[in-house]
């Protein structure tokens, strides 16, 4: 018998009986369409998605440049309760994820609940609740409010000299102007991590000339990219249960391989480097092999996937630029060594504010304290990634310290909003109307997790966007069983309770 994947084999069990809280989510990407289907399966329909986009999907509705796919395996990508038999390969593309999500949405009922084009510019608890204000001046109460606004949403662009006076095109990879002509005209992208390098591997040989300007090598990992058979696509359709198996094999592969070797595990990384090192001889020039070889340890920062990469920045008319950039002017970039480089078209992969939590709002907590502020002097700090030691009735997903560095981001949005939806079943339970997070429990969880960095491949000496203001990686630093467990079940220890009146 087919196993049914809808709402009633993933009904909650947490429907209490108590009356259902007001809920505000803030964004409605991945995570934030999770926290939706949760609240419906758990009875609840007093909330609201507000989604400062024209449309839900968050990373994967703002990037669309080419060559955009997903570098964890689409099965791990998908939600368990919802696997998907349409992916084409073994790597989802950007516009697959994008309508996987607006599919889950519209099935279980989402849509409906999501205000679009609904900015919010401040958070701020008085009066025993929240009230969320919006770019239209509009204020809503709320008794609990959930973050569900992602790391890659703002985009971080370069402070170079000149920047402004190009005169050809020139936008961020994740704004792609896709009214503006590729094919035969000088391209040059700033930037080496996930993003240039799927650009490069898209555009080189297709732009009459392609320059891609690279400040830090990167490791380049294969990725054994292959297309699915149309038949197994249908098998995957008849047997929903073997899509959901497939991910959870590829999901068990991953947490027992590289999950476990950047936390630490000197075995499980000697393979993973030894595949990194065989992808980069397939470089011939010595000279250009030597420009692309890194001096960090493999994983230090984003390992970056890619089959074609190396093969894609050998084609003809196509170079790899080491020089710094000084300036840009009009005709193009001019870099250190004094030479200028023609372009038409200027890209910007140059990353997001990913540590910056709440860029373009306020989030005031208890004490009328800023919470955004303060994390951009001390580093951010949350409890069990989720919580946030005063500020009552307010939750993150994907928060600090969240393992963004080694799993599935949908497998931890699942992990977190499971544990998010404990707490908020002990406000419904007629026993609390206010939690919040007891600072020592905050920081012993820090502490912990301060002294788990010790002997992970983060620390071992590199720039990345792991790091936050205090100069330390922002990531969670054990294997995943062991994150499943820290948030398995909610310890009313380690909250400040406000019984119901």
């Amino acid at each position: 018998m087919t196993r049914k994947f809808d709402m009633k084999h993933r009904r909650s069990p947490i429907a209490a009986s108590g009356p259902a809280p007001r809920v505000i989510i803030i964004g409605a990407g991945m995570s934030g369409i999770l926290m939706g289907i949760k609240l419906r399966a758990a009875g609840i329909e007093s909330f609201e998605i507000l989604e400062m986009g024209h449309k839900l999907g968050g990373t994967w509705r703002d990037n669309t440049y080419p060559g955009l796919c997903c570098d964890v395996p689409a099965h791990t990508y998908a939600y368990t309760f919802e696997p998907n038999w349409k992916w084409k390969g073994l790597y989802a593309e950007g516009a697959e994820i994008q309508a996987y999500f607006e599919h889950c949405a519209d099935k279980y009922g989402i849509t409906p609940f999501v205000r679009l084009d609904t900015r919010v510019t401040g958070v701020i608890r008085e009066n025993g609740a929240w009230t969320v204000t919006t770019a239209d001046g509009r204020r809503r109460l709320a008794d609990v409010v959930v973050t569900c606004v992602g790391g890659l949403v703002h985009p971080k662009t370069p402070e170079i000299p000149g920047l402004d006076s190009f005169a050809g095109a020139t936008f961020h990879s994740a704004r792609w102007d896709h009214s503006v002509p590729l094919e035969g005209r000088r391209v040059g992208v700033i930037g080496t991590g996930s993003t240039a390098v799927q650009i490069t591997s898209a555009l080189a040989g297709k732009a009459g000339h392609f320059s891609l300007f690279q400040r830090t090598p990167q490791w380049v990992c294969r990725n054994f990219e292959m297309r699915r058979p149309e038949w197994l696509r249908q098998l995957y359709r008849r047997m929903p249960s073997l899509a959901w198996a497939t991910g959870r094999f590829q999901n068990l592969l991953l947490e027992n391989t590289f999950s476990r070797g950047v936390a630490g595990n000197q075995t499980l990384m000697r393979p993973i480097e030894a595949l990194c090192r065989a992808n980069l001889d397939r470089v011939r020039d010595p000279v250009l092999k030597a420009s692309l070889t890194p001096d960090y340890r493999v994983g230090c920062k984003r390992l970056v996937f890619s089959d074609s990469f190396y093969e894609a920045i050998q084609r003809p008319a196509t170079e790899l630029v080491t020089s710094p950039i000084e300036r840009i002017e009009p005709r193009g970039i001019v870099t250190r060594d004094g030479r200028l480089h023609p372009l038409d078209v200027l890209v910007a992969a140059t990353g997001f504010h990913v540590m910056d939590y709440f860029r373009g709002m306020s989030v005031i907590g208890d004490e009328g304290q800023n919470i955004g502020e303060t994390w951009a002097q001390t580093g951010a700090q949350a409890h069990r990634t989720v919580a946030v030691a005063g500020c009552t009735n307010f939750f993150m997903v994907i928060g600090p310290n969240s393992p963004v560095g080694n799993f599935s981001l949908t497998g931890v949005s699942e992990t977190q909003v499971r544990y998010i939806m404990q707490c908020i079943a002990l406000l419904r339970d007629a026993k609390a109307r206010a939690l919040v997070p007891r600072a020592e429990a905050q920081l012993r969880h820090n502490e912990r997790l301060r002294r788990g960095m010790k002997g992970t491949v983060w620390t071992s000496g590199c720039r990345s966007w792991y790091l936050d203001a205090s100069g330390l990686p922002n990531v969670y630093p054990f294997v995943p069983q062991q994150f499943r467990r820290d948030m398995k079940r909610v310890e009313p220890e380690e909250f400040l309770v406000t019984p119901s009146t």
